[in-house]
């Protein structure tokens, strides 16, 4: 008798926890507003005017041909 009035008891206890909601999500953070681009860059990169070092690879770009002398067409 007492395991069988236990059986009920959890039953009963059981059937609320089933029947509960499950957790909301928390809400989202509202979106910030997009800004405007800048007027002018913040950075400036200007290209160096000394010549690139040569360096003699198996395998080189008409770049690097040309860094070391070689008289390459465009």
């Amino acid at each position: 008798m007492g395991i069988r009035t236990l059986a009920v008891v959890l039953i009963a206890l059981s059937g609320p926890a089933l029947a509960q909601e499950p957790p909301k999500a928390p809400p989202a953070p509202p979106k910030e507003e997009a800004k405007p681009p800048p007027e002018k860059p913040v950075i400036e990169i200007e290209k160096s005017t000394k010549p690139p070092e040569c360096v003699i690879k198996p395998v080189m770009t008409d770049e690097e041909l040309r860094a070391c002398g070689a008289r390459i067409s465009k």
